[in-house]
């Protein structure tokens, strides 16, 4: 080939790359227009602009009414979801798909919650060049393809998080110190997690200085957030030195912040794959935490330190402290007191970077929030009665093993009950 046409070759390849720019700019509008029913709903939708502000301040009056309408049992918990890069709130996005149905499930498991869904939306793609738009594909591969496009995206998370978002929970959190609202767990993924980080970080600070607890609980999925960004919450510790404010999972599996995110960043760590790790988190064997291992003889003296390796049973996940992950987390109790747990998460609990938003996850989230609960006696009575009920089956279970005969897995199970992981959280 000659150097001419290799050279017009170049020039009309970048000339189709700069039409497909033109052609497929996203607008800046929103999606969901409430309506007059809108308040009566238990799934709510607020989008948010560029510049940070609403779109919409409808979406946010239809959820207030919501919230404090009259009602008979317990005040409303919140659970918010806010996407990342190429999604946004269209009706078929799959995130938008996916996060109705983890809401649904959550419902519909936990009955006796008043439970509200909100799912904060923002343009998420600004262009889509190359038409590789995947975000109605939950399986798409072509996304990352106009990686470029993450630059200018991430600036605008940050807005939203410091400016839009950060005013939505001043309101919620008013409404939460007026008993209206009994809680909110905003869930933020990739550049969601950075708004959510941005938009939360002043406040539970803040918190913690004024010796304030915090019934709410904040939790980034795979978050694209440098350790830079999330040093001022490194050496806070919680209130009540039980449970952490903030939850961070990152994926052992997610090539997006693990390898691509660190070349973008010019060598930066996102903050789920640094020094920020404070735990591991992992599946129990075929998803039972009472099933005896044979375990090297350093992991198993581990596990036998109070609050050093805890599980979700219900679940079948379990988490371990890591020890000496930097200067401040040096124990078990250092791990458990920080205000932020950085969780590296296997690959078989969250898929990569995009597996998000699973029965699994769902069945998890309202695991921990019967924990949060139990802990602070704030559950609902017959939810009391269930947990009660649940405690009693499992020490007769706890029982039925030897200690002659098992000897790991009666220490692997006192260190693991219910009542120890409940302390922790």
């Amino acid at each position: 080939m000659s150097l001419k046409k290799f050279a017009l070759y170049k020039l009309v390849l970048l000339a189709l790359v700069m039409v497909s720019v033109v052609l497929s700019y996203i607008p800046d509008l929103p999606y969901h227009v409430p309506t007059a029913d809108t308040a009566a709903q238990n799934f709510h939708v607020i989008e948010f602009d560029d510049h940070g502000e609403a779109h919409l301040p409808a979406q946010w009056q239809s959820l207030h009414q919501r919230i404090t309408q009259t009602y008979v049992g317990p005040a409303p918990e919140l659970v918010i979801f806010i996407h990342g890069w190429h999604h946004s709130a269209k009706p078929d996005d799959d995130n938008f798909v996916a996060f109705q149905n983890f809401y649904q499930q959550m419902a519909t498991n936990d009955p006796q919650r008043n439970l509200l869904g909100l799912y904060v939306g923002w343009r998420g793609d600004k262009y889509d060049p190359l038409f590789l738009d995947g975000s109605t594909d939950a399986d798409s591969q072509v996304e990352p393809l106009d990686f470029p496009t993450i630059y200018q995206r991430k600036t605008v998370a940050k807005r939203i998080g410091q400016k839009g978002l950060s005013q939505l929970l001043d309101e919620l959190d008013v409404l939460v110190e007026q008993r209206k609202l009994q809680r909110y767990v905003l869930v933020g993924h990739s550049l969601g997690g950075a708004i959510a980080l941005h938009a939360s970080k002043d406040r539970i600070k803040t918190a913690i200085e004024r010796q304030q607890d915090n019934p709410n609980l904040f939790i980034l999925l795979n978050p694209a957030v440098n350790a830079r960004e999330y040093r001022p919450l490194d050496s806070l510790l919680s209130i009540d030195r039980q449970k952490p404010s903030m939850v961070v999972l990152q994926s052992k599996g997610d090539f997006a912040l693990k390898e691509a995110f660190t070349w973008l960043k010019d060598g930066e760590r996102a903050v789920g794959n640094s020094w920020a790790i404070t735990h591991d988190i992992d599946k129990c064997p075929a998803g039972n935490c009472q099933t005896p291992l044979k375990m090297p003889a350093a992991l198993l003296e581990h596990d036998q330190k109070p609050g050093c390796m805890m599980t979700l049973d219900r679940s079948g996940w379990k988490v371990r402290a890591r020890l000496q992950a930097r200067r401040t987390v040096q124990s078990c109790p250092d791990a458990n007191m920080q205000a932020v747990w950085v969780l590296a998460v296997s690959d078989d609990i969250i898929s990569g970077h995009n597996g998000i938003l699973t029965p699994d996850h769902g069945k998890a989230l309202s695991e921990v929030m019967s924990m949060i609960d139990l802990y602070r006696n704030q559950l609902p009575a017959d939810a009391v009665k269930q947990a009660q009920q649940l405690r009693l089956l499992e020490q007769q279970a706890e029982a039925s093993f030897s200690v002659d005969d098992n000897p790991v897995a009666e220490s692997s199970a006192a260190q693991t009950s219910p009542a120890v992981a409940a302390d922790q959280y």
